[in-house]
């Protein structure tokens, strides 16, 4: 589901990834497991914004994006041009600034953990 080469909006790719999501969570609520769903979390909300990054493909839109997300242009400008790869710029602190728990919220992800805590 959370492959970057497969093609389709990430809006598409969170919803189905909530489905899964809730099933998971639902079916192991009785588990003690608050450090796990964490660490779940925190990997895919990172390979979300390695997904996000693929679809912009090039420089200057990964910048433009950054930009509209309240980013400096001098900061956007460093993590885009480092010639490190897709995961290792995802793991940015320019990407953590873009691509927030906010932009998370408004894409409508679930969170494991919080889930988890709800039931």
């Amino acid at each position: 589901m959370t492959r970057r080469n497969q093609p389709g909006k990430l809006e598409d790719k969170v919803r189905v990834l909530n489905r899964l999501i809730t099933g998971w969570v639902n079916y192991y609520r009785y588990a003690r497991m608050s450090s796990h769903l964490k660490r779940l979390d925190s990997w895919l909300r990172r390979k979300l914004r390695v997904i996000k990054l693929k679809q912009l493909k090039r420089r200057y839109t990964i910048v433009k994006f950054y930009l509209s997300r309240g980013l400096p242009e001098y900061q956007a400008w460093i993590s885009v041009l480092s010639g490190k790869g897709l995961w290792r710029k995802s793991g940015y602190p320019q990407s953590h600034q873009a691509m927030n728990l906010r932009w998370f919220k408004e894409l409508k992800l679930v969170s494991m953990y919080e889930r988890w805590q709800g039931l």
